[in-house]
């Protein structure tokens, strides 16, 4: 296997097609198109539960993917897992937009790097009178992906293991830990990539350690690891150490103790699960107080430190760095990548267990895997505006967490005394829908398409109103919901004529129109291309008859959408594709896309199979080709310049409204701020698991704020400016029913974008392939002109139509039992909901009574 240059400034992995030669030990639950496990489908097949809630059954799919194909995990729809779980699943990465300087360098623009280095670097240098350096350079290793292949936790016979291990860090240019015992001379033209991890000091005199410029030594304790790195240090003097421990409630004494003596390099080992060995903290808890408390003492920079333990997935790596790790180590996900299915193997052994493959296969799929992680590095690096990775550690501003958000979230709610509120079971390990996921449920999709049928609430008893993602909209209800059985609500026939739902879409009096809205919800942008035109045609003709709007998204207007010009928002993304002059001047709203919830700061996706020649035609592009919109707007590096777009479309149509969408990341509140004084009409907030026609799984589960978070803080914050009345906030981002709607309202929005609904009305189950060749099955996402017709407008029409009579008749319900006259008494209104508690949830407050 050839070494490329791994110091050349675009560094570049090769990957080749890797499949397995044998059958993986186990088949999991997937439907025929997909590739891997989808979040939040049921993994196991036979409605079987059960196995790891930390390695699942996506973790396990999608490794096997990226080791087989180098390819990073795409798809269609949204996030359909939890709302959050305990671990890296409770840590979301922030993204640039609008308000301070980003960053493209994922598609070659710009320099972006993700090379570590690992030892202590200088604190200050000194120069002699003739401008000489005096100091010796302290030695630092460079590595270009901050990973690196551990010892593998499973004795497994014969040397194709180890082999693999070492061709595959000797060709990427990183490096593979093994044991003494699994070394030999057969690693010899690898010995580059390769740390031997030393027990005993009687190992240090082999001849092959020697030639090793890199030593592990393995320590149970502090007390050794002194001990032993004393030892080594003498008798190994040209060799850069690595102390090697347990992560523990003792470690960060350790690493102090450590450094003070001068040691460069410590890896630092939790257990599987990504937990402390006898404690109780998660891996990403334990090294942000090991970092805080060397940077405390000033001795952050004079060690780097190697997390191992638990890593499973691409977003593991960046959150393991952001927490105050240098770089991580994998284990089990070797064996992953090698085909096996960990836990899934009790029932069927895997023959890479026993050493049964060939060492060249196994290096390219270590290579592949380790190509697709970097890749979702750079992805979520390019999202957060980081283009070096030495920079995201310890950046803990630059992320979001859990309890931190929840803890603020829940101090919006009162809790009545005089009702007992119930308590959210837990998910299963492994929880997920056979038909759907946790965010649109079996029963909800069912449900949904009930209503589509009938234009009326359900009567089949399916759960109408929630999924069971445990969080966000799913964990709250209206006081009545708790009091009332649901399934056999007393509707009010009558509540439309006493209940205002209107709204009114630009408060500024800036001369422009007063559209108003008879509901407050429009549709959101689904581009020609990621949908057809058929679909595209029954949602703008159902927004018609409802007086409302859609958005064309970014893929340009259609010719057939002309006549429906009145009811289309126009929207310019970072592409612009397809934008034209006379597509903004007929256009009533027009819509600056800055970023989509679904892959936040990565721009727009459509792969090369659905750039037909009609689409292409219409984006200006080559048919065949995958088109990825940059991110950000090269032209808007502030607020300044946003409102230099906003006062151009404006110049182009005096008559139309100016719509920011935008994303939510950390400071969503600043940037809607800044979109006010650029003078847009309205904020159109997108949170993190809304839909899309194509994103990384990176990007869908990890990246920006769930829309639940970011419109209380844009609303409270607007209020505390003053500015709250003179811009129209819209939500969308994982709105499913009238409930959500009024529960988004009741957060603080002024109405909600909807999109996902419109397509399950129409037919779609939620699948997760529309970005694959000739997309759904259904012909709701296709661009192929036969599938197309599987999608009748008329029928479709209908369907949407069907769907927002019942939405409008629940929600003016809800606002009348309420005892509300208008939709817009219900903004903010907090106090009218409820928060449930969840059983196993770690993050307690104290509530307001009421």
């Amino acid at each position: 296997m050839s070494s490329p240059d791994h110091h050349s400034s675009r560094y570049h992995i090769t990957t080749k097609p890797a499949p397995a030669p044998f059958d993986y030990p186990i088949t999991f639950r997937k439907d025929e198109m997909d590739d891997y496990v989808k979040y939040g489908h049921q993994g196991l097949p036979n409605g079987r539960y059960g196995g790891d809630p930390h390695w699942t059954p996506q973790i396990i799919t999608q490794t096997w993917y990226q080791a087989e194909t180098g390819k990073i995990p795409i798809s269609g729809a949204g996030y359909g897992g939890g709302f959050s779980e305990a671990g890296f699943d409770a840590i979301w990465l922030d993204m640039s937009e609008i308000v301070r300087p980003t960053r493209d360098g994922i598609h070659g623009r710009e320099y972006i790097s993700t090379t570590v280095d690992l030892g202590p670097r200088p604190l200050r240098l000194h120069f002699s009178q003739d401008g000489e350096l005096i100091d010796i350079p302290p030695h630092m290793l460079t590595l270009p992906v901050p990973v690196i292949f551990d010892t593998i936790p499973l004795d497994i016979p014969g040397r194709a293991i180890h082999l693999a291990r070492a061709m595959a860090a000797h060709q990427l240019g990183n490096l593979a830990m093994l044991r003494f015992a699994d070394l030999d001379d057969d690693l010899l033209p690898y010995l580059d990539g390769v740390v031997p991890l030393l027990d005993t000091e009687d190992q240090f005199y082999w001849s092959l350690i020697h030639h090793s410029s890199l030593v592990a030594l393995a320590a149970p304790n502090q007390e050794r690891a002194l001990e032993f790195y004393r030892h080594a240090r003498q008798a190994l003097p040209d060799a850069t150490l690595i102390v090697r421990l347990p992560l523990n409630p003792a470690s960060k004494a350790a690493v102090d103790a450590l450094v003070r003596e001068g040691c460069p390099i410590v890896h630092l080992v939790a257990d599987e699960m990504a937990h402390e060995l006898d404690g109780e903290r998660f891996l990403t808890d334990a090294i942000r107080d090991i970092h805080d408390h060397l940077v405390a003492e000033s001795l952050r920079d004079q060690i780097s430190i190697i997390v191992s333990g638990g890593i499973a997935n691409a977003e593991h790596m960046p959150k393991s760095i952001i927490c105050g790790a240098d770089a991580v180590a994998i284990d089990f996900v070797i064996l992953m990548a090698l085909g096996c299915g960990l836990w899934a193997d009790v029932r069927h052994g895997c023959k890479v267990e026993a050493g049964e493959f060939d060492a060249e296969w196994g290096a390219q799929r270590l290579v592949n895997i380790i190509s697709a992680w970097r890749d979702q590095l750079l992805e979520a690096m390019g999202a957060m505006g980081i283009r070096e990775v030495r920079r995201m550690r310890g950046e803990l501003g630059r992320a979001m967490f859990y309890k931190e958000e929840e803890l603020r979230f829940r101090q919006l709610f009162s809790r009545p005394d005089d009702l007992e509120v119930p308590v959210l079971p837990a998910l299963e390990a492994n929880a997920g829908e056979i038909e759907g996921d946790l965010r649109w449920t079996t029963q909800l999709l069912l449900a949904t398409a009930e209503q589509a049928r009938t234009g009326k609430p359900p009567v089949s008893g399916m759960e109408y109103r929630h999924g069971r993602s445990n969080g966000g909209f799913d964990r709250m209800r209206f006081r009545f919901e708790l009091e009332q059985d649901m399934k056999h609500f007393a509707w009010d026939d009558n509540a439309e004529q006493e209940v205002d739902l209107s709204l009114v879409l630009n408060h500024r009096k800036d001369g422009r129109p007063e559209l108003e809205l008879p509901q407050p919800w429009y549709g959101g942008g689904m581009s020609f291309g990621s949908v057809s035109v058929n679909t595209m045609l029954a949602r703008v003709q159902a927004a018609k008859e409802f007086h409302s709007f859609i958005s064309t998204g970014e893929g340009g207007y259609p010719p057939d959408l002309i006549p429906f010009a009145e009811h289309l928002i126009t929207q310019v993304a970072t592409g612009l594709f397809g934008v034209r002059e006379e597509t903004l001047q007929r256009a009533p709203i027009i819509e600056f896309k800055y970023a989509q919830g679904a892959k936040p700061g990565l721009g727009g996706h459509l792969l090369g199979s659905k750039s037909t020649e009609a689409v292409a035609k219409m984006r200006q592009a080559v048919r065949g080709f995958s088109l990825f919109s940059p991110f950000p707007f090269h032209s808007v590096y502030s607020v300044e310049d946003h409102k230099k777009h906003v006062d151009w479309v404006k110049t182009v149509n005096p008559r139309a409204l100016v719509s920011v969408k935008v994303s939510t990341p950390t400071d969503v509140d600043m940037v809607a701020v800044g979109s006010y004084y650029a003078g847009a009409n309205i904020l159109h907030i997108d949170g993190s698991y809304g839909g899309t026609g194509a994103a990384p799984e990176i990007a869908k589960k990890n990246i920006a704020l769930p829309i639940e978070y970011a419109i209380s803080r844009v609303h409270h914050f607007l209020i505390n400016e003053g500015i709250r009345d003179e811009i129209v906030i819209m939500a969308s981002g994982g709105v499913r029913s009238a409930f959500d709607i009024a529960k988004a309202i009741a957060l603080g929005a002024d109405g909600v974008v909807v999109g996902t609904a419109d397509l399950v009305a129409i037919g779609c189950v939620r699948l997760g392939c529309c970005e694959k060749d000739k997309g759904c099955p259904f012909g709701i996402t296709t661009t192929d002109p036969e599938m197309s017709k599987l999608v009748d407008p008329v029928a479709s029409t209908e369907r949407v139509k069907n769907m927002y009579r019942s939405w409008r008749f629940q929600l003016a319900n809800i606002v009348k039992v309420l005892g509300l006259k208008s939709i817009r008494e219900l903004r903010g209104r907090t106090d009218l909901l409820v928060y449930l508690d969840k059983e196993g949830d770690t993050v307690t407050t104290e509530v307001n009574h009421g």
